[in-house]
């Protein structure tokens, strides 16, 4: 199920199961990484996919809480 989301740049479509699938795929990438990291380079990758993870998951939360309904209150 796709939403357009107005960017600065004109529109873009934002699919959800795409983003679900993003999120998932940084988080497996933290897994194979480990706790422990013995390289710079693997340091950075940490970070950058903890980022890349944060955001993404935020803009998942934003295109849910848009696509919920509201129930009507009586």
């Amino acid at each position: 199920m796709s939403e357009e989301v107005s960017a600065s740049r004109g529109l873009i479509r934002t699919d959800v199961a795409e983003l679900e699938a993003d999120v998932a795929y940084f988080d497996a990438r933290l897994t194979l990484i480990g706790r422990s990291p013995d390289t710079a380079y693997k340091r950075a990758q940490i970070r950058t996919y903890q980022t890349l993870s944060k955001s993404l998951s935020g803009t998942l939360r934003s295109l849910k809480r848009k696509r919920t309904p509201r129930r009507r209150e009586r």
